[in-house]
């Protein structure tokens, strides 16, 4: 059977590791990209073997694009996406799934009327360390979970490391929560096995900025266990998740997990290289989308769980503008 069709709108960084995971997948190939940058569309094009196109009409006359890839500013995503499902092509869109619940709703809405199938890209759940804590506390290895943390960074410095367009709020959508937060909650929901119903919490807008650099607060979920997160701007990269449960701990960090049984003790099931396994998530992802095109297997995300996570950081929003009350998420 030949490999299914990608065609990418936006050819920026998060492209390049697209790109790069689907070159270790034999289930898809890229056979076209299109970006605002011609230049930069000809460059990942031919680094993929794939042609570069004007736009996104142009892509989609293209009979072997099978699937449209979003890898572009976050508030494009829903008009973007819409045309591409009236057109009956699948989507794969890049977190957040869009920058507002309604555009959210309008998605999957277009979505469900075309028959199409909508791919939330939170490739997180595709690390091994989030994987393998699933299944163990699936299992029962810690028991109930009573708390979860998470902390985590990332770079807002301006020092060109960084789209312009992610400090601009019309463009992103939201800053550290929109941007980061979506998979803090993501992986919180999934690995608790729970859908958050609401949130309380604070951020922080430094002066002269359009989006938050910072924020911190607690989710709480339908099961009870609360998640509490703090996100902050900073250089240094760090991502720690520390689940407590009854009987031990899961710590997962981006090169793996650790184990804490009730005594103490300590194991380590998976280590790994770090930024090896972020190219590798993303080529997961493609493999489990070709599972479920090609083999008819269950998605493994819905485009219910990545309205949630837009939903929550509007919820977060509002709490902030509240002073940190708590806020239902609807």
């Amino acid at each position: 059977m030949p490999p299914l069709g990608m065609g990418l709108v936006g050819a920026g960084v998060v492209a390049e590791r697209h790109i790069a995971a689907i070159a270790e997948v034999s289930e898809v190939r890229v056979v076209a990209v299109t970006d605002v940058d011609p230049d930069r569309a000809h460059r990942l094009a031919d680094r993929a073997g794939a042609a570069a196109v004007g736009d996104l009409l142009d892509l989609l006359d293209r009979p072997d694009v099978e699937v449209v890839v979003l890898t572009v500013p976050h508030a494009l995503h829903a008009d973007l996406a819409v045309r591409a499902a009236v057109s009956g092509r699948h989507l794969l869109v890049e977190k957040p799934l869009a920058t507002t619940v309604a555009d959210c709703d309008r998605i999957i809405a277009a979505a469900e009327a075309a028959g199409v199938l909508l791919w939330v890209g939170q490739q997180q759940r595709q690390f091994q360390q989030v994987r393998a804590a699933r299944e163990l506390l699936r299992d029962g290895a810690i028991g109930t979970p009573l708390l979860y943390s998470e902390r985590r960074s990332n770079d807002y410095s301006r020092d060109g490391t960084r789209p312009a367009w992610f400090t601009d709020f019309a463009l992103a959508g939201g800053g550290i929560a929109m941007l980061v937060g979506v998979h803090t909650i993501d992986r919180a929901s999934w690995l608790l096995d729970a859908r958050p119903v609401a949130v309380a919490g604070t951020t922080a807008t430094p002066e002269g900025w359009q989006i938050e650099t910072d924020a911190a607060g607690t989710i709480w979920f339908d099961t009870g266990c609360p998640a509490h997160f703090a996100w902050h701007s900073g250089r240094d990269f760090y991502h720690e998740t520390v689940i407590v449960g009854e009987r031990g701990q899961l710590r997962l960090d981006p090169s793996g997990l650790t184990v804490v049984d009730a005594n103490g003790g300590t194991e380590r099931p998976v280590e790994f290289d770090a930024d090896r396994e972020y190219t590798l998530s993303f080529a997961r992802q493609y493999r489990a989308l070709a599972r479920t095109l090609r083999d008819g297997a269950p998605p493994e995300i819905t485009p219910a769980e990545g309205r949630a996570a837009v939903a929550t950081v509007h919820a977060l929003y509002a709490s902030a503008r509240e002073g940190g009350d708590r806020t239902s998420i609807s």
